[in-house]
């Protein structure tokens, strides 16, 4: 008798957290809700609206900015996870007023895109892959970097590990692991240290099951090896989600050159806010040295 106890008490555990892990991945996969309409006309910006196909077929939307004379090269915006690409146009102005081009766009599942599943960099790369497409076969560019943002920092250093048309990135809050970013948040719910690593390794597997996508294998780190093109990590000292010895982990397992620039006090993707001079100094000046013919 007790070891049927022990059974069903096995058995309800089980289904409690089967139930708990599935919960917990509807937020982390349904469609995002997105942020309050902007156009890169209100910030001077010559927009012009493009969709084009992810690798997968969906099609994506976004916006072509392109440079006022001759472009000093393409770069790529790639938003976090959170909205949409709209409140990240303001990133576009310096890089426009320095003379580069700009391609905005939102991913899979967020505003202008199409989809109905964020993947958390399981299926993203497809986009980006699909953004770098167009740049290069509709507009002619053929040296590209990118600017990610949090996850859109994640996708692009995976992407770049097999996509040799970048040719640099700035990454503003990188990430060395998905479950970290998961259990980080779940600690700051209230979930102790240990008990929320395992409930993020959970909710990753049953979004995977939920995405038809492996969630848990889209680590930055495990790609870094392979990006042997030059990367600016910035990094906001009080990140809660990403302490520097991880990054100082992700930065090391890179192939090619780093640079780091962090920023005493600010958060998650904070530096713009409290640097914001300096921010477009640095990632004008990264791109600049780097997408020069024959850097």
């Amino acid at each position: 008798m007790i070891w049927l106890g022990l059974t069903w008490l096995l058995a309800v555990v089980a289904l409690a957290l089967i139930g708990a892990a599935f919960a917990g991945s509807i937020p982390l996969t349904r469609r995002r809700v997105p942020d309050p309409p902007d156009d890169p006309a209100r910030h001077g910006l010559p927009g012009e609206i493009v969709r084009f196909p992810s690798r997968d077929g969906l099609a994506l939307g976004g916006w072509w900015i392109p440079a006022s004379g001759a472009p000093r090269g393409t770069v790529i915006l790639c938003p976090g996870q959170n909205g949409s690409a709209d409140a990240d146009i303001p990133q576009a102005v310096p890089l426009h007023a320095a003379g580069f081009n700009v391609l905005l766009f939102d991913w899979r599942a967020h505003g202008r895109s199409e989809g109905d599943l964020v993947t958390m960099g399981g299926l993203e790369p497809l986009d980006l892959a699909g953004a770098i497409d167009y740049v290069e076969e509709v507009r002619g560019a053929d040296r590209v970097g990118v600017l990610g943002f949090s996850l859109g920092a994640g996708v692009a250093l995976m992407t770049s590990a097999f996509d040799e048309r970048i040719a640099a990135l700035a990454l503003d809050g990188a990430y060395p692991r998905l479950d970290g970013i998961v259990a980080a948040r779940l600690r700051l719910a209230g979930l102790p240290g240990p008990l929320a690593l395992f409930g993020a390794r959970l909710i990753l597997l049953a979004a995977s099951l939920r995405a038809n996508c492996q969630l848990f294998r889209a680590n930055p780190l495990d790609s870094a090896p392979g990006v042997r093109v030059p990367a600016l990590l910035i990094h906001g000292e009080a990140d809660p989600f990403v302490d520097g010895a991880a990054l100082d982990a992700l930065a090391e397992a890179f192939g090619g050159p780093v640079e780091q620039w962090r920023v005493p006090g600010a958060g998650h993707r904070e530096a713009v806010t409290l640097a914001p001079d300096e921010y477009a100094r640095r990632v004008t000046a990264w791109f600049g040295a780097h997408l020069a013919k024959g850097s």
